[in-house]
């Protein structure tokens, strides 16, 4: 398997240590899998200390042999304990830190108390939003993974268009798609950033069930297949007529490229086939207006805008009080990264950040139509990273 150059984990140990200083943070403690792998390009059992200068430190509970192999940084040290961390830190001439960056919005509350007791920082310092900053603004290196990412998603339609047929189920249809895509190597896990933020995939659902909302923050629903997870693909026949939404993260390497179509067995009613319509029509006119300085919010305006002129304000991003609220999102390692297109949405974009835009319908009782692709903002626009044809029909 191919590691994570030396260079780009210097690159972005860098990025968050000229933020450490311009703070006066002392040391950065990373400890969720997802920073993890951005910051030592692999999933250790460990922790990472990232002092405000100099060489971090990778502490490492398990396979240290197996993750010395894996990682291109340097210093690699077992620690079967938090409480090591403080003599290990003391062997390498480095004083306990004063002010200490943790990843706030993540960490468990008993793992915070038991890095605190051992460190016993003055301060701590939520140092999340300096990392997931530090996260969206993507590296040639990122972008190339993003592209193999995106070729994949189009690979999984290429399967769902081949594989839809009247008859079977929601979950069977999903199952077809995941396997090829297992084939060519996602590794069947998707890395979401909001707690309790659970999902399989991305839904798989059709027709009425599509339009149920769930406990899930997407447009789509879906009944799953128990209460357990009582989102996404589930036992639903699929019919001729029905609206089908393929949603589904691609993923290869750790990095999450995400796309939707809409697909029909025959032909749609020609209400969810307008509406589908104004979904490509709005996904073109955010093409046209994203570039570098573009404000999150200004892009998800943009997108209301041309729903309002269509006539399908109330079905835009969900129906009644049960909308998304977004109609896009930041892409990478996990799925739902900073930016956020929303109304409120925070952030300008700036080259090298990576996006979704879902422009979608819901009507309740018929379900959902739309599409999404995944983007880089390019010097002077962006690069489309998804190629599918939006075709809705398909032989089954």
């Amino acid at each position: 398997m191919e590691k994570t150059p030396r260079e780009e984990l210097v690159r972005r140990v860098r990025a968050l240590q000229a933020f450490m200083a311009s703070q006066e943070i002392d040391a950065a403690l990373i400890a969720q899998n997802a920073d993890l792998y951005y910051f030592t390009g692999t999933v250790p059992q460990g922790w990472l200390f990232i002092p405000a200068s100099g060489k971090p430190l990778l502490f490492v509970r398990k396979n240290i042999n197996r993750v010395t192999g894996e990682t291109a940084l340097e210093r690699v040290l077992p620690a079967r304990s938090p409480k090591d961390l403080a003599a290990l830190l003391s062997e390498h001439g480095i004083a306990l830190p004063k002010r200490l960056g943790m990843e706030l919005d993540v960490l468990p509350v008993s793992q915070y108390l038991r890095f605190e007791s051992v460190l016993k920082p003055a301060g701590v310092v939520d140092i999340s939003p300096a990392v997931q900053s530090i996260r969206a603004v993507k590296s040639e290196y990122e972008i190339a993974i993003l592209r193999e990412a995106a070729m994949l998603a189009d690979n999984m339609i290429a399967t769902a268009r081949r594989t839809l047929r009247e008859g079977m189920t929601e979950v069977e249809f999903a199952a077809g798609i995941e396997a090829a895509a297992r084939i060519k190597g996602h590794p069947g896990l998707v890395r979401l950033r909001a707690f309790n933020a659970e999902m399989y995939w991305g839904p798989v659902v059709s027709g009425p069930d599509a339009a149920e909302p769930a406990f899930v923050d997407t447009t789509e629903g879906g009944r799953g297949t128990s209460l357990g997870l009582p989102a996404g693909a589930g036992f639903r026949i699929i019919r001729e007529g029905d609206p089908v939404i393929v949603d589904m993260a691609a993923t290869l390497r750790g990095y999450n490229a995400d796309i939707t179509r809409t697909l029909c067995v025959g032909r749609l009613t020609e209400k969810l086939n307008r509406a589908f319509r104004v979904s490509v029509e709005i996904l073109e006119v955010l093409e046209g207006l994203i570039r570098p300085g573009v404000a999150a919010g200004e892009i998800y305006m943009e997108a209301e805008k041309v729903a309002a002129k269509n006539g399908l304000t109330d079905h835009f991003m969900g129906y009644g009080s049960e909308k998304a609220g977004f109609c896009g999102h930041g892409i990478g390692i996990e799925l739902d990264e900073t930016p956020i297109l929303s109304r409120n949405g925070k952030g300008i974009l700036e080259p090298g950040i990576t996006l979704a835009l879902e422009p979608k319908f819901t009507f309740p009782g018929e379900g959902i139509v739309g599409v999404e692709d995944s983007y880089v903002v390019t010097e002077n626009g962006i690069e489309k990273l998804t190629k599918s044809s939006y075709v809705v029909e398909v032989r089954g």
